[in-house]
């Protein structure tokens, strides 16, 4: 111990430190969306292809950045309907955490390929960068982590991250309701972020995690939704050996089946609002934004609370078609 350390006084809050955190060799930053900013700098980037479908914030970076932000739709099977130039830089994210096989095509193809891995936080990294997003996985009040073959000399100021975890406690201590509205001001917070080092906080969080029964959790409750729910489901939904969802995408003719979720206090997120302003009206990027009921399946949950979903939906598709 450093004789300059503090020794003695009030107990802080106790998390263990004794696991590897997975990307331990990662860059540790702040938030995903300034593992972008750091990519565009590192690599001096111009111009780089950004799909229609994707979180606001990610062409805003790039855009914050002096980067020109060229738009790309994609298919049903997520996967870009347009040929890039060969040097072009373009970044694809792992939708829901089920798009590994998309992601192998496109670095075969593309030497400048740059992985948004925000809902894909188990994804080993490929192309010349991947990032990620730790509090889409995990109760985390801030995060990102990055692999790049470029590196910035740059020393970054390191982040704090104390006066952003109300949501977390809150919910800890009285419900996901009574927190939505610190999760909300905290998730405005993180988005005005310059680059930093990623806090001690949630540095020591991220050592905590039981990730080898995360992922087997989040498989598991995916493999259940997915046995009951893949005859009605629009998408063509294949797991690979690196895949590890987020969620459970899921698209049924009826439109109303979000609604019938939420009133069973099944929280359905939408992504992402605000595409609709820049999306050219008739593609799939806004059919899936408009249409994709993402379904909880991660490691808060077991089997009972999956079949209890499958059941709230195959109930009401069996009500509409009778």
């Amino acid at each position: 111990m450093n004789c300059s350390e503090e020794i003695g006084g009030f107990y802080g809050l106790e998390l263990p430190s004794t696991r590897q955190m997975l990307h331990s060799r990662a860059i540790r930053l702040n938030t995903g969306r300034n593992c972008l900013r750091y990519v565009i700098r590192a690599y001096g980037i111009k111009k780089i292809f950004v799909s229609y479908f994707t979180c606001p914030v990610i062409w805003e970076s790039a855009e914050a950045e002096g980067c020109r932000v060229e738009y790309y739709s994609i298919d049903n099977y997520f996967m870009p309907i347009r040929i890039f130039p060969a040097d072009s830089f373009i970044l694809y994210a792992n939708y829901f955490g089920v798009c590994a096989r998309n992601v192998a095509a496109l670095s075969l193809q593309y030497p400048n390929l740059i992985i948004d891995n925000a809902q894909a936080f188990y994804m080993p990294p490929t192309g010349i960068a991947s990032f990620y997003s730790p509090r889409k996985f995990f109760g985390v009040p801030d995060g990102g982590l990055l692999y790049s073959l470029k590196e910035l000399p740059t020393a970054f100021p390191q982040g704090e991250s104390y006066h952003r975890c109300s949501h977390l406690l809150k919910r800890l201590d009285l419900s996901a309701q009574a927190a939505y509205v610190d999760f909300r001001a905290n998730d405005e917070a993180v988005g005005h972020e310059p680059i930093q080092i990623m806090s001690k906080l949630t540095e020591r969080i991220l050592q905590s995690i039981d990730y080898d029964s995360i992922r087997l959790k989040r498989l598991e409750n995916f493999e259940v939704l997915h046995t009951h729910l893949r005859g009605s489901n629009e998408l063509d939904i294949q797991l690979r050996e690196d895949d590890v969802p987020l969620a459970y995408p899921f698209i049924c003719e009826n439109k109303s089946l979000r609604q019938q979720l939420i009133d069973a206090k099944i929280y359905i997120p939408k992504y992402w609002p605000g595409i609709e302003n820049y999306c050219p009206l008739g593609s799939v990027d806004l059919a899936l934004q408009r249409d994709i009921l993402p379904i909880p399946c991660d490691q808060r949950y077991s089997h009972p609370e999956m079949n209890s979903i499958c059941k709230i939906i195959k109930s009401f598709l069996h009500h509409i078609c009778s």
